[in-house]
């Protein structure tokens, strides 16, 4: 029984997230089906962490136990195969048995991506935030240089999650601005249902000076829903790559 470790790719529109629902497709279960009509077994994927519906993946990661006759350097042709144009799988390599996608993962890396201008590329639709007003850069680079370090993000988790502590580290947190294109990135140990993208309209409303910076600084210690702004929307958000390195 090999361990197989794949890194996939997808723009998550036409899905209800990564993980199996009753209501709808998921990204699970059309790679799950993928692999049943590429192979011939039935697997279970375990991801690195669930994405939700909308949101998109530049390096999602995910292991599963086979135990077919395919060799593991021809999985990921044969996998493609069967997959739609909207996910791909980009990388196949066997990983030792104690492997796991969710609890082996050190680091993730989430990138948001937003245009601040007035006409916005039909290629972008559906991607990439429409956002077209004049952000106060200064302050976004204030607020990134707030999220370093660890925090308690009670107030930056949707309702549902069940996590057992909502307590993360971040290790870095950046916006970069190339044209009318403003792109932030933020590395952790760990993110809570929802965390990125209410910490994205959060920090817009704060370089929109709709909301003060020290309402932001003080929202990453009270706990309180009332000291954080809007959940920014899915579209813009992309698991960009997991690490796995000690």
């Amino acid at each position: 029984m090999k361990n197989i470790c794949i890194k996939i790719e997808y723009i998550g529109t036409n899905y209800c997230g990564f993980q199996r629902q009753k209501n709808g497709l998921s990204i699970q279960q059309v790679v799950e089906e993928a692999i049943l009509s590429a192979t011939g077994e039935a697997v279970n994927i375990i991801p690195s962490g669930r994405t939700d519906a909308g949101v998109h993946a530049l390096g999602q990661v995910a292991n599963f136990l086979y135990n077919g006759n395919i060799p593991t350097a021809k999985l990921k042709i044969v996998i493609n195969h069967h997959l739609p144009k909207d996910i791909r799988v980009v990388e196949v390599v066997e990983k030792t048995k104690e492997f796991n996608a969710r609890k082996s993962a050190k680091k993730k890396t989430y990138l948001y991506k937003i245009f601040t201008g007035q006409d916005m590329s039909v290629f972008d639709e559906d991607r990439v935030l429409h956002y077209p007003y004049q952000l106060d850069f200064d302050l976004l680079n204030k607020c990134a240089k707030a999220l370093v370090g660890e925090h308690d993000f009670a107030c930056y988790v949707a309702s549902g999650a069940s996590n057992t502590t909502t307590k993360r580290t971040i290790y870095s947190a950046s916006f970069e601005r190339v044209g009318e294109y403003v792109f932030f990135r933020i590395t952790g140990n760990g993110f809570l249902y929802n965390m990125v993208r209410i910490l994205v309209g959060t920090m817009l409303e704060v370089a929109t000076h709709k909301r003060p910076l020290q309402n932001f600084e003080q929202s990453l210690t009270s706990g309180k829903r009332a000291d954080v702004g809007r959940t920014a929307k899915a579209c813009g958000l992309y698991l960009e790559s997991v690490c796995y390195d000690t």
